[in-house]
């Protein structure tokens, strides 16, 4: 059955003109002139709207630190779902249409409560308290207590923050561009009162996204005694039996430290590898996996899998830096095997064990002087991994269990040196990690190993390793039954049936076979990767992502006090762009084909020198066409012209749509390029009939020969001619399980449409398409599908 797609203008969407006559009269900073709607719509400690499932959208914020609740739409309610909106701060702002966190007694800010110059607001100042801790002195044992603040970074007690003040009001919240101070907020209605200043607690997406600023810049690294100091990992025998250990610590995923493995191993009783010794034993044309570096540090972390053993001999014995991180694949390094075991503890546990080769013997010799090590990470294939350090010492972080946005984790480019080195990290990630919360209640721990101890790390887990002083160890990873799910669906996904059929039929017991048989991954379609899991959330709404605005004379020269947006990074790690990295700056000087600028955001870490003119573009003008997003807000695009550029950076514009309708005060977000409606797009048209007013969806046809209008045709087949380009308007398209959809699929030349059915909406927006022959196209995005009655299909 088709679903009706046509919208009543008077009840859900508004017409251009009914908007904008009430836009007209508000303030650049207010949702709308009408008193009816809350100010915690309009509040800055209040998001732009989201287009989002309600529940989703809870336990995103129940998951979240740094959000305080959410809120429906004034306008909307429970049955049409619709826009929602995000607090970091909620106080008497409440409505009934708003939802205040459950799970956090307190919200976190990135930034500094400023102490008034009598103090008088101080309750107390401590130093002996963990951020788990101080929220407890703050809620339970301090009754007069709103919020604590704290500067985070310290080279001494790394469990917790250097001091914590702990205050009765917040006169003044003042935002840290680079994390140098933490606050956290309660939420307890009783309290609310006493914050004096809510709308400094502003939304912010890059905190919500990103609670902490990873600038990775400096190399300063705390004692290894500190490290001790706060090491709380359990140690025990490496006598423990298989069974006692898969069921205390492998079964519920429990990092523990292993004393006394190695002790009766060659590489430990004969110092087989300590780097005197090691030298001599292989060629000099041995290949291995290594870093080799200056004169004084390695430079990058980045191997090379064919280092020759003369090399990384001249560079042990001559103190040059290197790193050796080798699975020893080459024949004359295997005898590398003969000299140490699997622990006790986990030998015969490993299902990868009678498995060809799964990807590399997923063994690793570790040899390498003090400053070297890994950022965070988790370990491939499902593995748990042990490690074992013959000489020296692992500084260890490990994130708490459940936490996996390891971006959270990566240096921040704009404000780190270039390549950053596992020092880098570990003087400003690594060692704010206990100080740090990780998802609601999770804090990162740390711990030092040292020689003859074997740390066990399960799946999963994310954690970093750091050497102090030349280390020597040996790490291997294992596919542990108490894991089996997550191995199987590795093993079956990897490509080669020749490694689940070992696993099945040589390794897995009854019981094991029955589970797997079970799981998604053994009916034969299902043998490829977990679409849904593997499924990367949908790319920005480009409807609403930070616009381009190229129409520019190429002759332009900026003039010094110019307000330009000048691109400060244009190259991520993984090699791609992104509209963000365009931001607000002023022009300083100029000079040939360059100019410096000054940012006014607080996202690039300083100012800008020598920028190439391609790289700054002037902000819209009086005069400018553009497509302007109505309300600032809506999901809806309209032909507009700019007749007002404001000092603060805002717009005013004049939508063409009949009656002069204007907009006052959009953002730089709002306003973007016109581009002409193309063939074939599909579009919304304003449609009278019967004194109503509709939105009906449609798609272009063709436009007239002046160019002022357009041919469409409606989703009911009606076609029509002529139609006012003003009366048009831009959404961004969402479908439904079941809508009849034609959808491009990749190929190896160009991408070919085919037509299909949803048959599933997934979280994170994006579709799952089974096509007319049967095939699947899973983890679609919005942005490469379309209705069929919008297309015109080729009769072939």
């Amino acid at each position: 059955m088709r679903r009706l797609r046509i919208v009543l203008a008077t009840s859900l969407v508004v017409t251009p003109s009914a908007r904008c006559a009430g836009l007209a009269q508000s303030d650049s900073s207010s949702f709308s002139s009408s008193s009816s709607v809350p100010p915690i719509y309009t509040a800055r400690f209040t998001s732009v709207p989201f287009e989002a499932d309600l529940l989703q959208f809870v336990e995103e914020c129940e998951s979240s630190i740094s959000c305080a609740g959410v809120s429906i739409d004034p306008k909307g309610d429970i049955a049409d779902g619709g826009r929602l909106y995000r607090h970091s701060f909620v106080g008497s702002y409440r409505t009934s249409k708003t939802y205040e966190t459950r799970k956090k007694d307190f919200t976190y800010h990135r930034g500094e409560v400023r102490i008034s110059p009598s103090g008088e607001e101080v309750i107390e100042v401590r130093e002996d308290v963990t951020v788990a801790q101080a929220k407890d002195v703050c809620k339970s044992l301090l009754s007069d207590c709103v919020a604590f603040t704290y500067p985070v970074r310290s080279l001494t007690n790394l469990d917790r923050p250097p001091k914590v003040t702990f205050v009765s009001e917040v006169r003044e919240f003042i935002p840290s561009m680079f994390d140098e101070w933490r606050t956290y907020v309660i939420n307890d209605p009783a309290r609310e009162g006493r914050i004096k200043v809510p709308d400094q607690l502003r939304y912010d997406r890059r905190v919500a996204a990103n609670p902490y600023r990873t600038c990775c810049k400096g190399e300063d690294i705390p004692p290894m005694e500190e490290v001790v100091k706060v090491d709380t990992l359990e140690r025990i025998s490496c006598d423990i039996s298989r069974e006692e250990f898969f069921l205390k610590y492998e079964l519920p995923r429990r990092p523990v430290m292993l004393v006394g493995c190695g002790k009766d191993w060659p590489a430990v009783k004969e110092q087989k590898w300590l780097p005197r010794n090691l030298a001599p034993r292989f060629g000099n044309r041995t290949v291995w996996r290594a870093r080799i570096g200056g004169e004084e540090r390695l430079n990058n972390e980045d191997y090379n899998h064919n280092a020759r053993w003369g090399d990384v001999t001249e560079a042990m014995l001559t103190g040059k830096p290197y790193y050796i991180f080798d699975q020893l694949y080459d024949p004359e390094a295997k005898i590398i095997d003969d000299e140490y075991e699997d622990p006790k503890p986990v030998q015969g546990g490993d299902l990868f064990q009678k498995l060809p080769y799964f990807n590399g013997p997923l063994r690793w010799f570790c040899v390498g002087p003090g400053g070297t090590g890994t950022m965070s990470h988790v370990d491939p294939y499902g593995t748990d991994a042990w490690n074992t350090v013959i000489k020296g010492h692992k500084w260890w972080v490990i994130f708490p269990e459940g936490f996996k946005d390891e971006a959270q984790l990566h240096c921040d480019p704009s404000c780190s040196v270039k390549d950053p080195l596992s020092p880098h990290w570990y003087a400003s990630v690594g060692i704010n990690a206990a100080r740090s919360e990780y998802g609601v209640g999770g804090y990162g721990q740390h711990v030092l190993q040292k020689a003859g101890e074997t740390i066990y790390i399960p799946d999963g887990q994310l954690h970093s390793v750091y050497n102090y002083g030349e280390t020597i160890a040996i790490t291997k990873n294992f596919a542990s039954a108490a894991n089996l799910d997550e191995i199987w669906m590795e093993t079956v996904t990897e490509g080669d049936p020749a490694k689940w059929k070992a696993m099945y039929y040589h390794t897995l017991n009854r019981q094991q076979r029955k589970r797997v048989r079970k799981s998604r991954y053994w009916k034969e379609r299902q043998f490829e990767k977990n679409e849904e899991e593997e499924c990367e959330t949908d790319q920005e709404d480009e409807m609403t992502r930070y616009p381009v605005f190229l129409d520019n004379d190429p002759e332009w020269v900026p003039e010094v006090g110019d307000i330009v947006e000048a691109q400060f990074s244009i190259d991520t790690e993984d090699g791609e762009d992104f509209s963000e990295y365009w931001t607000m700056a002023r022009v300083t000087s100029v000079r040939d084909d360059v100019a410096d600028v000054s940012f006014l955001d607080e996202n690039p870490p300083n100012d800008g020198e020598d920028y190439d003119f391609q790289f700054l573009r002037p902000l819209p003008k009086e005069g400018d066409v553009v497509e302007a997003q109505l309300g600032g807000r809506y999901n809806e695009w309209y032909r507009a012209t700019v007749v007002k550029a404001h000092p603060n950076i805002t717009w005013d514009v004049e939508y063409t749509a009949g009656d002069a309708n204007i907009d006052l005060g959009l953002a730089r977000v709002s306003i973007r390029e016109y581009d002409p409606f193309e063939e074939e797009e599909m579009v919304q048209v304003n449609w009278l009939e019967d004194g109503e007013e509709y939105w009906v969806d449609s798609v272009v046809t063709g436009t007239t020969e002046n160019g002022a209008g357009v041919n469409l045709k409606r989703f009911d087949g009606k076609e029509v001619t002529g139609v006012s380009s003003t009366l048009v308007r831009r959404i961004r398209w969402d479908f439904e399980k079941d809508d009849d959809v034609a959808v491009l699929v990749d190929s190896e030349d160009d991408g070919n449409v085919f037509a299909g059915r949803v048959t599933k909406v997934l979280e994170n927006g994006r579709y799952d398409i089974i096509l007319d022959d049967g095939d699947l196209a899973n983890c679609k995005s919005w942005s490469d599908m379309r209705f069929q009655w919008a297309m015109s299909w080729d009769e072939d």
